[in-house]
């Protein structure tokens, strides 16, 4: 199921969620569920079967191996013991005692990580090759033709087990053209592999076809061991190529590793190729002088006996994989000194002197305490727009590991990852409020030095958060309530004291500076779906609106969120700008262009306007409604309260909390079509309704070149009105022109 999802393969959620009975289970596919639709991916009807016949099958193959290595030790020590000489079997015993070795290393972590299981097989089926020159050569008695040997070479997948591991290693997206390919290939290599151990095995038994005599081991003619080296080489050179497009740590890990196993390789691959392709050289090594040939040999064998030797002190140093047997274990309580550690930072952290600096001090005590090359808090409302990240941390109090080549970095969309890539980072954790809100998401670079976050690295983490999330939730609500508006005209004060106009004071809805940048002054008006407060930018010097809730309600956050990325996404001169998106208090607040010429509802409260102003305006909202019809948006809710004017008189609409493309009813009563009544969805028709319902409003009298416009815009049916924005834009333009 997992891997379904990564590949962003259609999953039935619903049969999935009705087999599992667990209720943690449940809500981590909930969680999982709610990410696909964020990614967009359509529910489908099968969930694809997991790859655990596959794990499986290799691992048979390699408990072969191994059986067969250590029958090649037994054979070589009873050999040593009845000759007293190490002599004959000493090359084949050092390179495959340095290979079982390093296997039993990787062992540890092969069932918590496949990248280790592929190394490990590629190590043990290259230990059982040597491992059955020993028996071949030495071996007597009912061991050498035991079924053990006879017909199993798991050393065809080898090339296959190599490629696996390159396209699994260096931590990248796994979605790039390259990594495509790379899969296909992979894909292709262990059928081929498969195929000529399938020929080895038949062989063995008996089976003896003239093409398949070609492709065993053993024919002079030697293709198998062609295609096996073509099949190889490429996939010590996929490491390089997908760890040049890593993030900078994990680039430096798969370049160790790679240069470790191909440059071991290289003497093997560099004589075996050479005889293949240069027969002069093939006949060289079968009539040279015993001490070049011995030197070649030797060359090719320390080579082949360094790699996993090099290789696992790669691991050790680098700690690509998450290894036991390297002090990858987790203590099961913090020792001592870290809880001392963490009694101090916990300490300098209370010292905090406000919400603002709690950030600084938080990342500045987790690059102490973990090590972390870098700690960035980054508050909710600076996250990208629909990002994955918070339904991701919504249900784990504990910090996420972000490793680029598993889940749960894998599980989140292309957009999330690129993010995350071009910040470094490798483990993230939630700042939430005592009202689950999410105040801000703590993004930790990898470790300095290399190697992974243990447990009580994490542990530290958790409580480090969580203490930043109390004092956040302490601090924002007692020190930033200290702003009172006016009941009567709406000016925010630090003091709750009676106003000059002779209104009483009460609790604001914004602390009087927010984000420590924006000094709020009034209350502008209050709507159906928010509170609108003027402030001054203090960094820009310039005055915007802020837009807040009345109340923290779910449906209300999203829908100002909404209303966020719509404005967003917009770009028009007759549209309000938005220039930002803070967080106070759990609750978004929306930075947006102040419009100090007032709005329509303002103006016609004083006035009607003249028809050449009516004209006017209709033509500069018809277009402003054009442009959002034409990206899929509705406004939904066009009002002379939803259209203010700039400082210099051009209009513009304002409040797109409604705005979307789902079809729900909304919007205001006196504004809506009378088809809205009898349950008709909303379309783009409401808007022009709605405009044509302004413009008669704002009209001193019907101007005689008003009347067709009025008579078409207000059809009782729908089919005589205007079909669209653009229609109901160039009948305007005709009246001026």
């Amino acid at each position: 199921m997992t891997r379904a999802f990564a590949d962003r393969a259609s999953i039935d959620w619903n049969a999935l969620l009705a087999r599992v009975r667990d209720p943690a289970g449940r809500a981590a596919l909930e969680s999982l569920r709610r990410l696909d639709a964020l990614r967009g991916v359509p529910a489908a009807s099968a969930v694809p079967a997991a790859p655990g016949a596959a794990t499986g099958l290799l691992r048979l193959l390699v408990a072969v191996a191994a059986l067969q290595t250590l029958a090649a030790l037994m054979v070589a020590a009873a050999l040593v013991v009845t000759t007293r000489s190490f002599d004959p079997v000493w090359p084949q015993v050092f390179v495959v005692a340095a290979f079982a070795s390093a296997a039993l290393l990787l062992a540890s972590a092969s069932a918590r990580d496949r990248r280790v299981l592929l190394l490990l097989a590629t190590f043990t089926f290259a230990a059982s090759a040597f491992a059955r020159a020993i028996v071949s050569a030495h071996g007597s008695g009912p061991l050498a033709a035991s079924g053990l040997f006879r017909g199993l070479f798991p050393e065809t997948f080898v090339p296959a087990a190599l490629w696996q591991f390159a396209i699994l290693f260096p931590g990248v997206q796994r979605f790039t053209r390259f990594d495509v390919w790379s899969r296909r290939i992979a894909a292709g290599v262990w059928a081929l592999g498969s195929a000529l151990f399938l020929v080895q095995l038949a062989a063995a038994y008996g089976w003896d076809a003239a093409w398949s005599r070609a492709l065993h081991r053993d024919d002079p003619r030697n293709l198998f061991w062609h295609l096996f080296a073509a099949a190889a080489l490429p996939g010590f050179a996929t490491i390089f190529v997908r760890a040049h497009w890593s993030a900078p740590v994990e680039r430096r890990k798969a370049a160790r590793l790679g240069a470790v196993l191909a440059v071991s390789a290289a003497p093997l691959l560099v004589v075996g190729l050479s005889r293949l392709a240069f027969s002069n050289v093939d006949r060289w090594m079968l009539t040279a002088d015993s001490a070049a040939r011995g030197a070649v040999d030797a060359l090719v064998f320390c080579g082949l006996a360094a790699m996993p030797v090099l290789a696992t002190l790669a691991v050790i140093v680098d700690r690509p994989f998450e290894l036991r047997a390297f002090g990858g274990g987790w203590p099961r309580f913090p020792s001592s000194p870290r809880r001392e550690q963490l009694a101090a930072a916990l300490d300098r952290l209370r010292l905090a002197p406000g919400v603002r600096a709690i950030p600084a001090m938080l990342s500045r005590e987790l690059q102490l305490g973990v090590r972390a090359a870098r700690a960035t808090v980054v508050p909710a409302g600076d996250l990208p727009l629909q990002s994955a990240l918070p339904v991701m941390l919504e249900d784990t109090p504990s910090p996420i590991v972000l490793d680029r080549h598993a889940e749960p970095f894998l599980l989140l969309p292309p957009a999330d990852r690129a993010w995350l890539d071009a910040r470094d980072v490798s483990l993230a954790a939630a700042i939430r409020l005592r009202d689950g809100s999410l105040a801000a998401i703590v993004l930790l670079g990898p470790r300095r030095g290399g190697g992974a976050y243990d447990r009580t690295d994490r542990w530290m983490i958790s409580t480090l958060v969580a203490v930043a999330a109390a004092m956040w939730d302490a601090r924002d609500r007692l020190a930033d309530t200290a702003a009172w508006e006016c009941t009567r005209c709406g000016r925010v004060s630090g003091e709750a004291a009676a106003c000059g106009c002779g209104g009483d004071p009460i609790p604001a809805l914004l602390p009087r500076r927010l984000a420590g940048k924006f000094d709020v002054q009034r209350r502008l008006g209050e709507g159906g779906t928010g509170v609108v407060y003027l402030a001054r930018d203090v960094t820009l010097g310039r005055d915007v609106a802020l837009k807040t809730l009345p109340r923290r309600q779910g449906h209300a956050v999203s829908r100002l969120r909404d209303e966020a990325r719509s404005m967003a996404a917009l770009n028009h001169d007759a549209l309000a700008t938005i220039y930002g998106l803070e967080v106070w208090r759990g609750t978004p607040v929306l930075v947006v262009e102040h419009l100090a010429g007032g709005t329509l509802a303002g103006r016609l409260a004083c006035r009607a306007l003249p028809a050449n102003e009516v004209i006017a305006l209709g033509q500069r909202l018809a277009d402003a409604l054009a442009y959002m019809h034409e990206r899929g948006l509705l406004h939904r809710d066009v009002k002379p309260s939803n259209i203010g004017f700039t400082a210099d008189g051009a209009a513009k609409l304002l409040d797109f909390g409604l705005s979307g493309a789902d079809g729900s009813p909304a919007g205001t009563p006196g504004y809506l079509p009378p088809e809205t009544l009898d349950g008709a969805v909303a379309d783009a028709a409401g808007d022009l309704w709605a405009l044509a319902v302004v413009l008669l409003q704002a009209s001193a009298g019907a101007d005689e070149r008003l009347r067709g416009f009025f008579r078409q815009a207000l059809a009782a049916d729908p089919a005589d009105r205007f079909r669209s924005a653009r229609e109901m834009l160039q009948v305007l333009s005709s009246y001026t022109s």
